[in-house]
C-alpha cells in the first residue's frame, strides 16, 4: 500500500491521481443527489464532414475537433452517460500508468514516462469502449423508452438539493414506463426550492434538453 502511494503520487501519476480523486468524490455526491449521472451528457455532432483541403488555422482547429470527436465516438461518449465514459477511462489510464511505471520505469524517468502516458490514452480508450459497448443496446432502448413517453404536464419531485434557475434535477412519475429523472430549471428570478418539493414539467428546452418546471403550490387549511 505504501509503495502504490509513493508512486500515485509521483509527478508523472499526479495528474491521473488527482482526476481520479476527483470521480470518486463525483460519484459520492451523485450518490447523494447533489448532481445527476448526466450532468455532462451532450450529442455528438455527426460524423460525415466536409474535407477542405486548404490548410488554415480554421482548418487545423477543424481537424483537431474531428479528432477529438473521432475519439469521443470511439469511447461511446453520447451514447453511454458522459460521467461513466470518463469515470471508466481515467481509473483505466490510472492504473495502467501505475503498474506500467512501477515495473518498467524504477529509475523515474521522465521522457519514458511520457512514453507510458500516450500509451495508456491509447490502451485506456480501447478498455473504455470494450467496458462500455455492452451497455449500449440498454441505453440506446432507455432513450427510446423515455422519448415514446411525453412528460410534458407530468407532476414529479425536485431528486437534488435544491432546484432553482441555473441547476437541479427532478424526478417525474410517468404514466407508462420507469420514473424519469430530468435535469430541470426554474424561470429566471424564481426562488430555490429544496429536495421532496412537488413540480410540474411546463416545458422542454430542445437545444439544451433541460425541462422547465413549476412548484406546486402547497395548500394551507
Amino acid at each position: 500500500m505504501k509503495e502504490l502511494w509513493e508512486q500515485a503520487l509521483l509527478p508523472y501519476n499526479l495528474p491521473l491521481t488527482i482526476a481520479l480523486g476527483v470521480v470518486v468524490v463525483f460519484w459520492l455526491v451523485s450518490l447523494l443527489g447533489a448532481v445527476g449521472v448526466d450532468l455532462l451528457d451532450f450529442d455528438l455532432p455527426d460524423s460525415d464532414v466536409d474535407v477542405d483541403m486548404d490548410v488554415d488555422v480554421d482548418g487545423d482547429a477543424g481537424n483537431i475537433g474531428d479528432v477529438a470527436g473521432a475519439l469521443l465516438r470511439f469511447v461511446n461518449a453520447g451514447l453511454i452517460p458522459t460521467t461513466v465514459v470518463i469515470s471508466v477511462m481515467v481509473t483505466a489510464m490510472w492504473a495502467i500508468s501505475i503498474l506500467t511505471n512501477y515495473y518498467l520505469n524504477p529509475g523515474h524517468s521522465n521522457l519514458l514516462a511520457l512514453g507510458f502516458a500516450l500509451g495508456a490514452l491509447i490502451t485506456g480508450a480501447i478498455v473504455t469502449k470494450l467496458v462500455t459497448q455492452p451497455l449500449v443496446p440498454l441505453m440506446k432502448k432507455l432513450k427510446e423508452q423515455e422519448d415514446a413517453v411525453p412528460v410534458i404536464g407530468q407532476t414529479g419531485v425536485v431528486r437534488s438539493i435544491i432546484l432553482d434557475s441555473k441547476f437541479g434535477q427532478v424526478e417525474v412519475i410517468r404514466e407508462q414506463g420507469a420514473p424519469a429523472i430530468l435535469n430541470a430549471r426554474l424561470t429566471e428570478g424564481a426562488d430555490a426550492i429544496p429536495r421532496g418539493t412537488e413540480i410540474v414539467v411546463v416545458s422542454l428546452d430542445q437545444s439544451s434538453g433541460v425541462y422547465l418546471v413549476h412548484p406546486i403550490p402547497t395548500t394551507s387549511i
